[in-house]
């Protein structure tokens, strides 16, 4: 990992990432991104969080899948629940 200047100075207004991969056979592979997918100009689609959801709940035992379907199905309904108990109390 080395500083890029273009990089360094964006930051914290962007996050652009940038790699370089050298291939055994001599090709340089260049790869730049000035939007990484989940800042707010490239944001996570609903299907998108949900994934990354159940794998972090997966990943840390704090859930199953049936759990977070149920949980997703509340979220994406949280605007008609009246009192804030009612949602956390499943």
């Amino acid at each position: 990992m080395i500083l890029d200047p273009e990089v360094d100075e964006a930051y914290p207004l962007r996050w652009i990432g940038k790699v370089t991969v050298k291939t055994v056979d001599g090709r340089t592979l260049l790869g730049q991104i000035d939007e990484p997918k989940g800042d707010p100009g490239n944001t996570l689609s609903r299907s998108e969080l949900e994934k990354k959801a159940s794998q972090l709940a997966q990943f840390s035992g704090a859930a199953t899948d049936d759990e977070m379907i149920r949980m997703f199905d509340r979220i994406w309904d949280i605007t008609r629940i009246e009192k804030i108990g009612s949602f956390l109390h499943m």
